[in-house]
């Protein structure tokens, strides 16, 4: 019988022997290699598994937080482009209102300044008016303008203006006394579209871009309206500078041809004048042109009143030719000295005879040496005579005005021939018609 080998066969499995000690005790097991193989490739098996799990778990994580960081950072660049484009948006508007703001007021400045251009306007409109009723003729150095200047505006707001603009608006209403350039006022009605109102200032895509046209015409229409109120302005102050230069250029002339007459038609020491040539400026203030034209005006008016009461006009048409002048000559029929009260004046039998200023027949018949003859008291004082008629066409009592047909020329009375005998008398005596006949005829044209 054959012995067992002592070593084991090279292809027989030797067991895991598996020794556990705990003190003193120990025990051991033993686990076969092919239990033990299972064993660890199953504990593998779990780790890769539970690895694998957690790395998934890991990256489903990240996977949506850099989504929503990438979200977050495309949202803070939309909010900066928002911020960026709110920022331009609020420099538009701030440009925008005050553009807004500086045309408005710019307006308002206009429409201040028109008004008191109406108050001036209705003012120099009164001193005008007052000139004109004492035919006072104006003879400017320079021609004013024949028309408003404000064609050329009414012919832009035309155009598609904002209601602000539409707002000060100029008519064309005439003034009296035209050939002073003066105008007329510009408070007439605003004539507003019944388009709707837009902004004075419209926003453009870049703020420092272009700026708007409305802007632009808006400026170019309140600029032209802004010349047209300094023309109007002008005009007002060139109106009173004129009627004043021109009333007190009167009133010298009158003053000066009257005085020879030695009656008080209002010559006061105080008006007595004189100095240095200063031009006129535009820098005198309105009010100062004004009170010098209306006491200008009011003085000339005085003194007209005054002047038209004095017997001034001629007594017969054309050329007056004197026969016989007023003073010491040889008397006609008795060849001795006498005392003429009158003038002779030549004309033909039956010529027209005319009062020669307004006034009330005193007398109107015959008298004496004056044949038929009319006395027409003047006022202050002041008569005169008309002799040797040979028609009258007046009566006692009868008002008169200068120029009126009093009678025809004759030769009744003390005459040699047919002639008017002219007489201008005051309470102390007769004065020499000559000298009123002379003054009459150097203020012709200024009366």
């Amino acid at each position: 019988m054959q012995q067992p080998s002592s070593k084991a066969e090279p292809s027989q499995k030797i067991p895991l022997r598996i020794i556990l000690c705990r003190g003193e005790r120990a025990s051991s097991f033993t686990v076969r290699p092919s239990v033990a193989i299972a064993a660890v490739a199953g504990c593998l098996l779990l780790m890769t598994g539970y690895l694998g799990a957690a790395g998934y778990m890991m990256l489903r994580d990240d996977v949506p937080s850099g989504r929503v960081a990438a979200e977050r950072a495309q949202l803070r660049i939309y909010q900066d482009r928002i911020a960026q484009l709110r920022a331009r948006i609020d420099r538009i508007t701030s440009r925008s209102m005050v553009a807004r703001h500086t045309y408005e007021s710019e307006i308002d400045a206009l429409k201040r300044r028109q008004g008191e251009i109406d108050a001036r306007h209705a003012r120099v409109a009164d001193v005008l008016a007052r000139a004109a009723r004492t035919g006072l003729a104006i003879a400017a150095a320079e021609p004013l303008p024949p028309t408003k200047p404000l064609a050329s505006i009414e012919q832009a707001r035309a155009s598609d203006l904002p209601e602000s603009i539409e707002a000060a608006r100029i008519d064309t209403t005439p003034a009296p006394l035209d050939g002073f350039g003066l105008r007329g006022t510009m408070a007439g009605p605003s004539h507003k579209t019944d388009r709707k109102p837009r902004p004075l200032v419209q926003p453009t895509s870049t703020p420092s871009g272009p700026e708007p046209a409305v802007a632009k015409s808006d400026k170019m229409v309140m600029g032209r309206i802004e010349n047209a109120l300094d023309v109007m302005d002008r005009q007002s102050a060139t109106a009173l500078d004129v009627i004043a230069v021109t009333a007190e250029h009167h009133i010298a002339r009158i003053e000066r041809v009257t005085r020879s007459l030695g009656l008080p038609l209002g010559n006061r020491d105080e008006d007595a004048v004189g100095g240095p040539y200063e031009p006129l400026t535009t820098d005198d203030s309105f009010n100062d042109r004004l009170l010098r034209a209306e006491r200008a005006v009011d003085r000339l008016s005085t003194l007209r009143d005054g002047v038209r009461s004095l017997p001034l006009a001629m007594p017969l048409d054309g050329t007056l030719s004197v026969s016989s002048p007023y003073g010491a000559r040889v008397d006609p029929f008795l060849g001795t000295p006498a005392m003429h009260t009158g003038v002779d004046l030549r004309a033909p039998y039956g010529a027209p005879i005319h009062a020669t200023a307004a006034g009330t027949v005193v007398s109107a018949g015959r008298n004496g040496g004056y044949g038929l003859m009319v006395e027409i008291d003047h006022g202050n004082g002041i008569v005169t005579r008309y002799g040797h008629m040979s028609r009258v066409f007046v009566s006692a009592g009868q008002k008169v005005s200068v120029g009126a047909v009093i009678g025809q020329v004759g030769s009744t009375g003390r005459s040699t021939g047919a002639h008017l005998h002219y007489e201008t008398r005051l309470s102390s005596g007769p004065l020499d018609p000559e000298t009123f006949l002379t003054a009459g005829e150097k203020l012709a044209g200024i009366l």
